[in-house]
């Protein structure tokens, strides 16, 4: 079987340079046409992340860099089983002046290759958007064996949130592997995102509320010109103008289906609508900081709603994030989680709380809370309900 050998690259690049990349050496000398055309690029970031995937596109890559590059160092791979980084080239890219109009609004094209799904925004290399999955009788997009751009770093954002950038790692590690891209629109909440992953379903909570802040971004208008928060709702402007409301203190129908309008199959629309949140996640570090610092506000109230029916106040800060987790993903209910507080060992009576169900979950959260105590972020604090926060306890 034919396999790449060696590749050459620019070591540098700026933002919108045309740059080349070619295979420099296969496994054979003089290897026949028809089967060097069946090489594979992948590009991912120094961190693993994925920047851009091109499907046979032969021993010679060319393309134009694009702006989610900047700042990073992109590792170029062609391939043709599976791409390796002992067969790449690096590419450092910086940034050039902007050209384009502040707030013009991007052009999204959406491929499909068998089940999965790729996007271009603005003409420039496409990326990985998801797979096309069944789960029961409906249909959707999950991307979570490998979303692109980058992962949440808890020491990235421990400067700004303090403890609580180092007690969101464990369910962030749950739900996503870190990803501020993942996605998926296959279940029942139709349209699922981001590093803590937020579902579209829930009126007055979850996504409903972040996307709301979202909107107020400058960049909004770049990837959802047609939406607009109004009254605090969020609502689509028409084409004569007028708003009409996508979700209500009981109902978020209209959002639902803003993003996914066909639960039984993956329109056009839904990827489309799924691309610009993943780009707008990937281009700009606003968005990213944005998920962090709205899903440390709502685990925080969260919390200080939790507290108020269960007996946390004096709990220790290992157990609550247990209780944080388990209330999030939805696998028990207050009856449950409080006797499970009251037991002996009260840390593994809350990890038996749908264990049956979801026991890789469940071992992926303990071993975060241990590797967290190992490196003394956790098991140092207790809850203090007055205060609606921890506390280191009086005599420590």
């Amino acid at each position: 079987m034919l396999r790449v050998r060696a590749v050459s690259g620019p070591a540098a690049a700026r933002v919108g340079d045309a740059v080349t990349y070619r295979v420099s050496a296969f496994s054979e000398a003089n290897p026949d046409p028809r089967d060097s055309s069946k090489v594979s690029w992948l590009v991912k970031g120094a961190d693993g992340a994925s920047l851009g995937s091109f499907s046979r596109q032969g021993p010679v890559l060319q393309l134009t860099v694009p702006d989610s590059w900047a700042g990073q160092d992109a590792i170029v791979m062609p391939y043709m089983a599976s791409p390796s980084a002992s067969v790449s080239v690096r590419t450092a890219v910086t940034r050039r002046a902007p050209q384009r109009p502040a707030g013009a609004p991007r052009t999204v094209q959406v491929v499909r290759e068998q089940n999965r799904f790729y996007a271009s925004v603005d003409s420039e290399p496409r990326f990985y958007l998801g797979s096309d999955v069944r789960y029961g009788q409906r249909r959707g997009l999950m991307n979570s064996a490998n979303p692109p751009g980058p992962r949440y770093r808890a020491e990235d954002y421990e400067p700004a949130h303090g403890d609580w950038a180092w007690y969101l790692l464990p369910t962030i590690t749950c739900e996503s592997k870190g990803h501020f891209t993942c996605l998926n629109t296959y279940d029942t909440a139709a349209f699922t995102f981001g590093h803590i992953q937020l579902g579209a379903h829930t009126p007055q909570d979850n996504f409903v509320l972040f996307f709301r802040e979202a909107l107020a971004q400058p960049a909004a208008a770049e990837y959802f010109p047609d939406l607009t928060v109004s009254n605090g709702r969020i609502h689509r402007r028409t084409q004569t103008g007028s708003l009409t409301p996508l979700e209500s203190a009981q109902s978020t129908t209209g959002l639902m289906n803003c993003f996914n309008a066909t639960p039984h199959s993956v329109d056009d629309r839904e990827a489309e609508r799924a691309a610009r949140l993943v780009d707008w996640s990937i281009r700009y570090q606003a968005m990213r900081d944005l998920q962090v610092a709205f899903a440390v506000r709502e685990q925080q109230r969260k919390l200080r709603v939790h507290a108020a029916r269960l007996p946390l106040d004096g709990a220790s800060d290992k157990l609550c994030l247990v209780v944080l987790d388990i209330l999030h993903q939805g696998r028990g209910k207050y009856t449950t989680i409080a006797n499970a507080l009251r037991a002996g060992d009260p840390f593994d009576a809350l990890l038996g709380i749908g264990a049956a169900t979801y026991a890789e979950r469940i071992a992926t959260l303990r071993a975060g809370i241990r590797d967290l105590e190992v490196r003394g972020n956790v098991g140092q604090k207790v809850y203090d309900a007055a205060a609606g926060g921890f506390v280191v306890p009086v005599g420590v």
